[in-house]
């Protein structure tokens, strides 16, 4: 139901060398740290965002793929007027997908709180395929 699909691997080969210094520049990609939960009704998922706005945020379904996307965009500012020499942001960016197939994707709700991303996904009611006794004549 839930399988998980990674965003970015994160295994090396012998040919790969580490680089400390490749998470300082441009951007970044982690796995969001999520917790699935589910009942009789629906499945919850709450994935931990903090330090996003909820304006960065991007869930989306498609093809029975839950997408859920957070992004920061750098930020490089040199002004005199507010004390600063120089402030520097660095850009990050977020995702994590989803295997959502029997869950009312028009029905799923969304909730940022205190950087955490809250989805509640009803579950379809399950279909039981209609059993007719045949009459032998």
């Amino acid at each position: 139901m839930f399988d998980m699909i990674p965003f970015a691997s994160r295994s090396y080969t012998p040919s790969k060398i580490w680089d400390p210094f490749q998470e300082f520049f441009g951007t970044v990609a982690h796995a969001a740290a999520t917790d699935i939960r589910e009942d009789d009704h629906e499945f919850v998922i709450e994935t931990e965002l903090p330090g996003f706005d909820k304006s960065e945020l991007a869930v989306n379904v498609k093809e029975g793929v839950l997408t859920v996307r957070a992004e920061h965009q750098s930020k490089d500012e040199e002004k005199s007027d507010s004390g600063y020499i120089r402030r520097e942001r660095t850009s990050a960016a977020v995702e994590r997908r989803f295997e959502v197939s029997g869950v009312d994707a028009a029905a799923i709700k969304a909730e940022y709180v205190n950087g955490v991303l809250k989805l509640t996904l009803p579950k379809l009611p399950e279909i039981v395929p209609e059993q007719h006794q045949i009459q032998i004549q």
